[in-house]
């Protein structure tokens, strides 16, 4: 009789540990990495674009992003996580942007709502709605095109790697590009490489070629899934005979 109703406690407790399983929400995965973040005020139509990179420990969330809203800089962010339920500090010269919302589970999109007070920044409060994308580290060999409205196409092979995440608002990018047959121009690129940073979904791409030269500045933009990204080139003259090329630089992973 004692061992049955042993037995009936235990199923009681497991029915009971189960349906409490049952119930309860999945933690979302970490907030760490790369985030593209825009703003979508109330009494305007235009959105504001906040880039830069955080970093979870725990529940405590930091970091720093480039300001969007007519501020020109980089603003630090804090933050904590309890649960699903997210709320972040922008400081903005003194100015404080705060962000509520709710993280899900997996990669999705953070959003939430807004609101600030009078500063350095807006003359005016704001509030509204915003969301989050989270883009992946750019990782791996590429292969692409250099076209030219003069020149025709080049092809051109390379590899690009992303940096550490360490909570700045921009994180390092280094690499090599090389163009491949058919060579339609001068052949700028032999042997180059290429450092730059990124942050949100915007790329800077510093060229150099043989010497330590800088043949270009590409602004580019990649794709929120850091699938592909483009962006105009303009080329510096390197000789009498190469004296300079523009187009558009296009390039997919891997």
């Amino acid at each position: 009789m004692r061992r049955a109703r042993l037995g009936c406690v235990l199923l009681t407790i497991a029915f009971l540990v189960a349906c409490g399983t049952s119930d309860s929400k999945p933690a979302p995965s970490s907030l760490s990495g790369n985030w593209s973040i825009t703003l979508n005020r109330h009494a305007a139509t235009d959105p504001q674009t906040f880039s830069g990179f955080l970093v979870q420990s725990g529940d405590t969330l930091s970091g720093s992003v480039i300001l969007g809203d007519g501020c020109s800089g980089v603003g630090p962010v804090t933050g904590t996580l309890d649960g699903q339920n997210l709320n972040m500090t922008i400081s903005e010269f003194g100015q404080d942007l705060n962000l509520a919302g709710t993280a899900p589970t997996g990669n999705g999109i953070l959003s939430g709502g807004f609101s600030t007070l009078p500063g350095g920044c807006t003359a005016f409060p704001n509030t509204g709605t915003w969301v989050a994308q989270l883009v992946p580290p750019i990782h791996g060999t590429f292969h692409g095109t250099l076209t030219s409205a003069r020149n025709g196409t080049t092809n051109v092979d390379g590899d690009l790697e992303q940096g550490d995440n360490t909570g700045a608002s921009t994180a390092a990018l280094t690499g090599a590009v090389t163009a491949t047959i058919p060579q339609q121009f001068c052949n700028y690129l032999t042997t180059a490489t290429i450092s730059g940073s990124i942050s949100g979904t915007h790329v800077t791409l510093n060229i150099f070629g043989p010497g330590g030269v800088q043949i270009t500045q590409i602004e580019a933009s990649t794709t929120p899934d850091a699938t592909s990204m483009t962006g105009p080139y303009v080329f510096q003259g390197i000789s009498n005979t190469c004296f300079g090329d523009q187009g558009v630089f296009q390039i997919t992973f891997p």
